[in-house]
């Protein structure tokens, strides 16, 4: 379960959407100005998409990075995996809130995983937006199971 991203992760999806959105190739340091990340941890993220494949660079005046292929072909799923597969966030099946959380955003973390670069990367509206959270589970139906966990914990205490 990823409720909470990584900083370097995070990281990676905006430098993502941002060579999505480019139509050229970009300078490290572009992609930090635009995404509000220090130029440092920008350069170390795009490194790892490169070894991740997800980026390519090339060298020179006209050099810069971009992604490895058609924004339409990269899921954000595979790079959560990508980035995930080293730092796997720790297991909390023990906690009764925890574990109800869990089963709440699982629709949401497969939906959202199944989203393209182009698809995250593109302009928002507000049919979008609604097409892009189908099937997860609306704040009004998150805010009743807690609330209903909220009873049970206070029951027990």
């Amino acid at each position: 379960m990823w409720l909470d991203f990584p900083k370097r992760l995070r990281s990676a999806l905006k430098c993502l959407c941002c060579l999505a959105q480019s139509d050229q190739p970009m300078q490290s340091q572009e992609v930090a100005a635009r995404i509000a990340v220090s130029q440092a941890e920008t350069a170390k993220v795009l490194q790892l998409l490169v070894w991740g494949g997800f980026v390519a660079s090339r060298r020179g005046s006209k050099g810069g990075f971009h992604l490895s292929a058609p924004p339409d072909q990269i899921t954000t799923g595979e790079v959560i995996s990508f980035f995930l597969a080293k730092h796997p966030p720790e297991a909390d099946g023990d906690c009764p809130v925890m574990r109800a959380l869990c089963e709440m955003v699982a629709p949401c973390q497969e939906a959202f995983g199944k989203l393209t670069l182009a698809s995250v990367a593109a302009p928002i509206s507000g049919t979008r937006l609604r097409r892009r959270t189908k099937g997860c589970v609306s704040s009004k139906e998150t805010s009743r199971v807690l609330s209903g966990h909220k009873r049970v914990l206070h029951r027990r205490s």
